[in-house]
């Protein structure tokens, strides 16, 4: 398979067999640092030829590569393919890199809010505690957006404590920030101090957006106790460091201007306030519908401060104004609300009454808004938790399915084992009718292994048979060869069809219960001792004088065929020890 006419420079670097070599070679020059039309070439090239060859991890390596250099719906369609190959591969930790892909490439809020559950699950079930806490991290973030604030809490806790955890402090600097700001948010200063002021030592000296904020939160938690003179030391702080920026974040310096201009207020100075609110207003009026809102409104209220009313009023009506073209119905309600205050306190009690009707309406949208919000992230929440669901019964059934055939590979081996020692004469003993001890020890050998391979339980039974007094009159052997076949038929009617009967020395058989643990072998061993006490037969005097001792041992405190052997021979011994038809469990 050759290369493009563009790729040809690369064929010389390539083995010239089609084979799993020349596809590794291909992703590995991808992974070079050449254009990116080349390497996108050279990776397709890579699927094409993993995908000709019936190599599903090395397509899935190779549509991963792709997703990796692509964007857009192309990109996302490869991504998840791959996620799905190596689901099937059972490589949680390229499938985890696969869904932190995909969380990158999707546009739509809510999307991007399911892929980052799915994402955080996986990294936690994968047991990549730094990369579950930068998706934590991310997860706070898309809730805090959507208006979901508690779910963004619980977010932005597990990275912190992920962080505590796994000596991680420094990339704990975005979820101590969230959890401040949503403290600031829910009107709870006091408990946003203490993750503001982790974040503010984690970013000091940096000069970046994450110290500015950190900065700001403090600023504005001290000015909601009431202590503007420390507030302004923390906002003037922040505003040196996000003005020192190249590109400022508008919403974030606004957000500081605003912030800053009400300690101005509380200190007495209008003028310096009113310049700084005027600066914020320029700031956000293009693009930035939320912050402008609040800018208004932080100016109305600056105004009315200073008694100057009707262009506080003006301000308020320009917010409703704003509010309404731009479909923001808290701005409307916050609008609604300062007019009415502003009325009732100028004595025009009807204007008021007016003012608090259309802040009922407006507050009502907002309600009706957020409603819808809440239920758009529960069904992205539904969404995920589904996903998970379905992977888990997928990997459930796959599970099955391998053991499935893995048991229907152990019974077609213990078919053959049968067929051949039938063939021989061997398999079945012939003064009992029961399975011969080669045979059972085979047997047992072969349950032995592939219950350890699924970690599936396994009980052994020796029973033991003991004959008091045999009869003065006829042969003594053929009487104990009865006694012995009697006992046979007992063991065999009493347990399953999967379950396997042998005889394991003179006056011993071994039965063998697999995918049973020694609790659901008794119940049957039970069975088998009360029809022995009870057994007729057929010779006078002879009741009782046939008993059996049973011991039983399952599979998980020993480590290999020969010491369970063992094991469930010296619980038989201890049966014996103990009296006639007495059945001795290790516990």
């Amino acid at each position: 398979m050759s290369l493009p006419a563009h790729l040809h420079p690369f064929e010389a670097l390539l083995p010239q067999e089609p084979g799993p070599a020349r596809v590794d070679a291909l992703l590995a020059l991808s992974a070079q640092p050449h254009p990116l039309a080349e390497q996108a070439g050279l990776a397709e090239q890579a699927r094409t030829l993993a995908a000709a060859l019936n190599d599903p991890a090395r397509t899935a390596h190779a549509e991963l590569r792709l997703g990796s250099l692509l964007d857009g719906p192309e990109a996302l369609a490869l991504v998840r393919s791959a996620a799905r190959r190596f689901e099937q591969l059972r490589d949680p930790a390229r499938e985890l890199a696969c869904a932190v892909r995909e969380t990158a490439l999707l546009d739509d809020p809510h999307a991007r809010l399911s892929a980052l559950l799915r994402a955080a699950a996986l990294a936690e079930e994968a047991a990549q505690p730094l990369t579950e806490l930068t998706l934590r991290e991310q997860l706070g973030v898309a809730l805090r957006r959507l208006g979901s604030a508690d779910r963004a809490r619980e977010a932005f806790t597990r990275a912190a404590d992920l962080a505590d955890t796994h000596d991680a402090r420094a990339q704990a600097t975005g979820a101590l920030l969230g959890l401040g700001e949503l403290a600031l948010e829910s009107g709870a200063p006091q408990a946003a101090l203490d993750p503001l002021r982790a974040a503010g030592h984690l970013t000091r000296g940096e000069g970046t957006a994450a110290q500015a904020r950190s900065l700001s939160g403090l600023g504005r938690a001290y000015a909601a106790l009431g202590d503007p003179a420390r507030a302004a030391r923390f906002l003037d702080g922040a505003l040196t460091v996000a003005e020192a920026k190249v590109s400022p974040d508008p919403d974030l310096l606004a957000a500081l201007l605003d912030a800053r201009a009400a300690t101005h207020d509380a200190q007495r100075q209008p003028a310096e306030a009113h310049a700084l609110l005027r600066r914020s207003l320029a700031l956000t009026e293009h693009g930035h519908p939320d912050g402008h809102g609040q800018t208004l409104l932080a100016l109305a209220r600056h105004l009315a401060g200073q008694g100057r009313v009707d262009q506080a009023r003006e301000t308020l009506k320009w917010a409703l104004r704003y509010g309404l073209e731009r479909a923001r119905p808290g701005l409307v309600a916050a609008a609604h609300l300062a007019q009415a205050d502003l009325a009732e306190t100028g004595g025009d009690m009807a204007e008021a009454a007016a003012q608090l009707r259309a802040w009922a309406a407006a507050l009502e949208e907002q309600r009706r808004r957020d409603t819808a919000r809440a239920a758009q992230v529960q069904e992205a929440v539904r969404a995920a938790q589904e996903a998970l669901a379905c992977r888990e019964a997928r990997r459930d059934t796959l599970l099955l399915l391998e053991g499935t055939m893995q048991d229907a590979s152990t019974r077609l081996a213990a078919m053959q084992v049968m067929l051949e020692r039938w063939r021989s004469s061997s398999m079945l003993d012939t003064g009992s009718g029961a399975h011969s001890r080669s045979f059972g020890l085979e047997i047992l050998a072969l349950h032995f292994n592939r219950c350890v391979r699924l970690r599936a339980p396994l009980a052994l039974a020796i029973v033991g048979v003991e004959v008091q007094a045999p009869p003065t009159d006829g042969p003594a052997d053929l009487f104990l060869s009865n006694v012995l076949s009697a006992v046979a038929r007992v063991l065999e009617g009493q347990v399953r069809a999967m379950d396997t009967v042998a005889r394991f020395d003179r006056f011993k058989f071994m039965v063998i219960f697999p995918e049973t643990s020694p609790d659901g072998a008794v119940h049957p061993l039970e069975r088998v001792t009360d029809q022995i006490r009870t057994y007729d037969w057929g010779v006078p005097g002879l009741a009782g004088t046939v008993s059996v001792a049973v011991g039983l041992v399952g599979r998980g405190f020993v480590q290999g065929v020969n010491l369970l052997i063992d094991a469930a021979d010296a619980e038989h011994y201890r049966a014996r020890r103990q009296g006639p038809n007495t059945l001795s469990v290790a516990r």
